[in-house]
C-alpha cells in the first residue's frame, strides 16, 4: 500500500514537472508578442488582437496550454505579427 502511494506522489510529481513548462511557454511567448501587437496602427485590427491576448491569458490562468495557444496564434495573424 505505502509503495503505491510513493508512485502516485511520483507521478504526481512528474506531471506537475512537465504541465508548468507548457503553460510558462504560452505565458513567454505572450510577454513576447504583446508589445508587437500593442504596436500595431490598424484600430480594427489592434482590438480584435487585444481580446485574443485577453483570451489567451485567462487560458494560461486556466491552465489551457492548447487554448492559450490558440488564442495566441489567432492573435499574431490578426495583428500580422510573426
Amino acid at each position: 500500500m505505502l509503495g503505491k502511494m510513493v508512485a502516485s506522489v511520483v507521478a504526481a510529481v512528474f506531471m506537475l514537472a512537465f504541465a508548468a513548462p507548457a503553460i510558462a511557454d504560452c505565458t513567454a511567448d505572450i510577454a513576447k508578442a504583446e508589445p508587437a501587437i500593442m504596436k500595431v496602427s490598424d484600430a480594427t485590427k489592434k482590438a480584435a488582437a487585444e481580446k485574443q491576448i485577453t483570451a489567451a491569458k485567462n487560458a494560461a490562468k486556466k491552465k489551457d496550454e492548447k487554448g492559450c495557444m490558440g488564442y495566441l496564434a489567432a492573435a499574431k495573424k490578426t495583428a500580422g505579427v510573426k
